[in-house]
């Protein structure tokens, strides 16, 4: 959703929990919904772990009812929604989209792009890093930035943005999409 700034640090969430029950990356459950990675190619280098998704369909003009998606494993599930949970509170009223865990392995990118279709433009993209390393950059309208571990990132997604992972281990940052709080609801 488009914002006046690229960038807003929203606050803090604890993320040792999730980071200790990341699979590793050989673990197949990276693999398991490759939707994203098909549909996208800027995201042909990533892996994502998905647990809400709402599925738009062309020509669709609201946002469409989020689906939960239960494969896996359970303390993982648990620890990646406390972590959409603490996002959420930064939008009162507003609901949680789409939930997900995305991996960049070590020296790969997500090149430049600007997201669209009405689940990216309709809602607000917020990043919490779980894994990272020095030489991750996280590129918006050609300015590079570092993201913390364990901090609450909301960016503007309609803006030119990409990732470069330059260092010698994976990222992963969990992904939490929020539907604004309906009028008149």
């Amino acid at each position: 959703m488009r914002m006046d700034e690229p960038i807003r640090l929203l606050g803090e969430c604890p993320v040792e929990a999730l980071a200790a029950l990341l699979p590793a990356p050989d673990d197949a459950v990276w693999d398991v919904h490759g939707d994203r990675q098909q549909r996208f190619t800027v995201h042909t280098q990533t892996r994502s772990i998905v647990f809400l998704i709402g599925r738009p369909t062309p020509g669709m003009t609201a946002l469409p009812e989020p689906e939960r998606i239960d494969y896996a494993p359970a303390a993982l599930a648990e620890a990646a929604w406390a972590c959409g949970e603490q996002v959420l509170r930064h939008f009162p009223g507003g609901r949680i989209q789409r939930l997900l865990l995305t991996e960049l392995p070590a020296m790969t990118t997500i090149p430049p792009h600007k997201d669209g279709g009405i689940a990216m433009t309709d809602t607000w993209r917020c990043h919490v890093p779980v894994l990272t390393n020095p030489d991750v950059t996280f590129m918006i309208d050609e300015r590079d930035y570092y993201f913390a571990p364990g901090r609450i990132y909301q960016i503007d997604n309609m803006r030119r943005h990409g990732v470069d992972n330059r260092g010698a281990t994976r990222r992963v940052h969990l992904i939490c999409n929020i539907a604004p709080a309906q009028s008149g609801a």
